[in-house]
């Protein structure tokens, strides 16, 4: 994308804005019947999305992917099944958001589970959760609508006991539909 813009003299210039890449991630067990899921300290407590962040000079996507994942995570990835979904531009801060499935590494896996050991720097809380629970998870935040604002879930569990609906009783919620990493959790569900 290139702007063209002009300074106090009318003169124009040429303007190629910086865009960083970035890389997200949704990591499934070998069996593909659990998904890794983190919650960053910036989300509510009820929002667990995949895993992201950015790629380093010099780097490869799939490299960023598998140094993303185990910085963040302690989770080791199986290079080989490192697979491109879709990409997003994030304007804001300037990237594009390139997505990937990966699958975790059979090494060290405990009942099918590679051990999670999270960057307290990055992440508030990391777990493998099952097939089903993501897909009720992502049925329950499409009832919602914006679960990234704490106060619009708030609201809406308010309505619904107010109405005398049935209350949430879920302590899981995923980023909405039109957001990459719904996209990605989408995918893995449909699969």
């Amino acid at each position: 994308t290139c702007a063209k813009c002009t300074n106090s003299n009318g003169a124009y210039h040429l303007h190629w804005p910086r865009q960083d890449p970035s890389i997200i991630v949704l990591v499934t067990n070998p069996s593909s019947s659990h998904a890794l899921l983190a919650r960053s300290p910036r989300h509510p407590f009820y929002l667990y999305t995949a895993l992201a962040g950015f790629v380093e000079a010099g780097e490869t996507m799939e490299a960023a992917v598998t140094r993303e994942v185990h910085e963040e995570a302690g989770v080791r990835v199986d290079g080989t099944s490192i697979d491109y979904v879709a990409s997003q531009s994030w304007p804001f801060p300037r990237s594009c958001m390139i997505g990937f499935h990966a699958k975790s590494h059979l090494e060290g896996h405990h009942n099918g589970l590679s051990p999670i050991h999270i960057d307290p720097n990055e992440l508030m809380d990391a777990q493998w959760f099952e097939k089903e629970v993501v897909y009720q998870a992502a049925r329950s935040t499409d009832e919602f609508g914006a679960v990234m604002e704490r106060q619009v879930v708030e609201e809406q569990l308010s309505k619904m006991k107010k109405d005398g609906g049935n209350e949430w009783t879920g302590k899981l919620l995923v980023p909405p539909k039109g957001v990459l990493a719904r996209t990605l959790m989408d995918r893995w569900l449909e699969s």
